[in-house]
């Protein structure tokens, strides 16, 4: 007898069900994005137990007939495709035919359609039709599936705690909305209400939906396109910011996705402006035509890959960082105000108040994204015409009068708005960055021949692996000659260099050179420029007289990004006049 043999009907199922079924919220993913591709406007996503219990969906969609429900089951059965061209055009999300009946091998899955005039159920065990009939008639589909992974313990075990497995569905829930603003959304837990959007078909109504007011007020719209792709959004200012990349939501052509270039890239664009290991809030919205994308590569269709995605990732970087140079970034820092509390009323006036409270805070939220919606309206009608005007060069800080220093490392100043703070290390990093990045990154970069070359002390290892690099010192205007003892001298450097450094600027790059794996020249630039900054600057606690803090001033204040050092924290912060007064009592929050 041979050993290979044919894998059965059930035993298939629960193999793609562990590609496919990782937790609840894949199998929301899969139920929700079914919903929408039958046209559904309204999608209502119920939880019993974060899930585990039972997952229902219901929407409005065109529904399907009997027998399209009972095809449903059958693996690798879909509407969506039907030849191998159309899998290089899929316009839908889903399209594979994995997901129902991986589904419903590992749950009781339970599914009643109308297309509007007849309604029928169905209920499957592990897999296994055991009930149909019919049912009243309401257009659209529920699906529920309840005790998810029954007949799987060992998938069972693995879940997360409750309040985890939940927060994995708003999260899938929270950008499926952004996703799909026109798509009414609702998501209860256990009969409570967690996310609900109107589908106005607006992305900072679903945005508000999502993030605090605070969030929402600090976020910046941007836009751009070339032959390939066109990009749009929101972006938090800098000083909004998360310790995770989670926040990085990605649509493309209507689907979320994973892609850590395209996040990479978005990320990029804030280089200099956010502290290391801090990350930006930003929903990216990226349409292109299907044939510039592959959804094929991953089972639960998340990660993509793009051609032409270089070309991508560089719009990306280039449309928000230009947008954050055109901004005022310096921090405002407010007094923490302690509500006091009072007891002289009882419990049932004290809760009664405190619904009013929060029902008119709800109504200024309400109000404050109506006016951001129309305000962005009104901006984009004159977009068109405001973006032939000739662009008149603005000075980025304000003015400001020098009044001291503070602890030989903070300059103050101030003007009729209040107190700044400067931390002089931190601006002059920015100075010098810009400076270094400048020189090194100029095309037309002057060197000149040393008098006499210089060795380095270099592995025959690290000789070979420079070898290989010599074209990318070139560009920087450091040329290199293979001595007699198979070592590296140098015998030309940029004219930037300061003269005794030689040695040390070459042997940093050359550290960036040898460390990094597909290092771009760019990245390169960027790493020596923040190293050489930091190390050539003026230091902490050291005082310095009023010429050199007036050169300082106006360097920084020529700068493309002035309020932050090459690392990310803030050169510049403000305490404004109202907040200082709060402080001293003299007038009232």
């Amino acid at each position: 007898m041979g050993k290979i043999i044919q894998l059965s009907e059930n035993l298939s199922n629960l193999i793609a069900a562990g590609e496919v079924v990782e937790n609840m919220a894949s199998v929301v993913k899969e139920l929700v994005e079914n919903s929408i591709d039958a046209n559904s406007t309204s999608i209502k996503i119920d939880l019993l137990e974060a899930g585990l219990n039972e997952i229902k969906v219901t929407d409005n969609g065109s529904g399907m007939s009997l027998e399209d429900m009972k095809m449903s089951f059958q693996r690798h059965a879909t509407s969506k495709i039907k030849t191998s061209h159309d899998l290089y055009h899929i316009g839908t999300l889903g399209f594979r035919g994995e997901a129902i009946p991986s589904i419903a091998s590992v749950s009781h899955f339970e599914m009643i359609s109308s297309e509007g005039e007849t309604g029928n159920r169905l209920f499957f065990l592990k897999g296994e039709l055991k009930e149909s009939g019919s049912f009243a008639p309401r257009k659209g589909t529920t699906i529920a599936v309840r005790y998810l992974f029954y007949n799987t313990p060992a998938r069972l075990k693995h879940l997360k705690a409750t309040n985890t497995e939940l927060s994995y569905i708003m999260d899938y829930v929270n950008k499926i909305a952004l996703s799909h603003p026109e798509i009414a959304f609702v998501l209860t837990n256990n009969q409570r209400v967690l996310f609900q959007t109107t589908g106005s078909n607006d992305y900072l109504r679903v945005l508000s939906n999502i993030y605090s007011l605070d969030i929402i007020k600090n976020m910046i719209s941007f836009e751009a396109k070339n032959q390939y792709f066109a990009v749009s959004g929101y972006a938090t200012k800098p000083m909004f910011n998360r310790s995770s990349r989670n926040s990085i939501t990605l649509i493309v052509n209507g689907r979320v996705i994973k892609n850590n270039k395209v996040i990479n890239a978005v990320i990029d664009g804030y280089k200099n402006y956010l502290p290391i290991g801090k990350y930006p809030i930003v929903f990216l919205k990226i349409d292109l035509d299907p044939l510039l994308i592959d959804v094929n590569i991953h089972p639960q269709k998340l990660e993509v890959k793009f051609t032409e995605e270089r070309n991508l990732c560089s719009l990306i970087t280039k449309t928000i960082n230009e947008k954050l140079q055109t901004l005022s970034l310096i921090p405002q820092i407010k007094e923490e105000l302690k509500v006091e509390t009072t007891y002289k009323y009882d419990t049932l006036k004290l809760k009664d108040e405190a619904e009013e409270k929060q029902s008119l805070v709800k109504e200024d939220f309400v109000n404050y994204i109506n006016h951001l919606v129309e305000k962005k309206k009104h901006s984009d009608s004159i977009q068109n015409s405001e973006s032939k005007k000739p662009v008149l060069e603005e000075k980025k800080l304000p003015e400001l009068e020098y009044i001291g220093q503070l602890l030989g490392t903070y300059l103050l100043f101030q003007n009729e708005t209040g107190l700044f703070m400067i931390d002089q290390h931190a601006a002059a990093e920015r100075i010098r960055y810009e400076r270094y990045f400048a020189k090194m990154s100029d095309v037309k970069i002057e060197s000149y021949d040393l008098l006499l070359p210089i060795t380095l002390n270099l592995s025959n290892k690290e000789v070979l692996q420079l070898q290989d690099s010599f074209d990318v010192f070139q560009k920087m205007g450091i040329s290199f000659e293979i001595n007699e003892v198979k070592t590296i001298d140098i015998v030309s450097v940029p004219t930037w260099f300061v003269e005794g450094y030689e040695a040390i600027y070459t042997e940093e790059i050359i550290k960036y050179v040898l460390e990094g794996q597909d290092v771009s020249v760019g990245e390169i630039i960027d790493s020596l420029a923040k190293s050489l900054s930091c190390k050539h600057s003026i230091k902490a606690n050291k005082f310095i007289n009023q010429n050199e803090i007036t050169r300082l001033m106006k360097d920084l204040d020529q700068c493309v990004n002035p309020y932050t050092c090459p690392h990310g924290r803030p050169t510049i912060i403000q305490l404004s006049q109202s907040d200082i007064e709060k402080m001293f009592k003299r007038i009232m929050s």
